[in-house]
């Protein structure tokens, strides 16, 4: 017998954490082992600006790299530099979401400095890999 047990409690994830989370991996760092292929990228029909205040440059510009995967239909194309196949990635909605369950599940310290508010360079990397590769590959 265990003296301990899982549970599983929805948890709500603001969209602009989740864009402070793919900054942090495509500044930084995950830098040593991803390309964009933005020519195999979707640009969505309508950028999330809502996911950001008013007051931050992200409402009013477009960064390709951060808000394409994050709004609906959008998605890039990520290519592991370290793979002589060249394996393409989607980055996309629905890989954002099934990767941060990964995330919470695979790397506990990780996302608890994200909901902490405490990540890192190195958070946002474990999360980028959950989010293409479900699980840390490099690392």
């Amino acid at each position: 017998m265990t003296h301990e047990f899982t549970i599983n409690v929805p948890l709500r994830i603001p969209l602009k954490r989740v864009a402070d989370l793919i900054t942090s991996a495509f500044e930084g760092g995950s830098n040593y082992w991803y390309t964009i292929n933005f020519d195999k990228s979707t640009a969505p029909k309508k950028i999330c600006f809502e996911a950001f205040d008013k007051d931050d440059f992200m409402s009013k510009e477009v960064f390709r790299h951060i808000h394409w995967p994050i709004s609906e239909g959008g998605r890039l194309c990520i290519l592991d530099k370290e793979d002589d196949d060249e394996k393409e990635y989607f980055l996309d909605l629905p890989a954002i979401k099934k990767g941060m369950v990964v995330f919470a599940e695979k790397c506990p310290k990780h996302f608890g400095d994200f909901l902490e508010e405490n990540d890192d360079a190195t958070t946002g990397d474990c999360a980028l890999q959950c989010m293409l590769f479900g699980e840390v590959v490099f690392g």
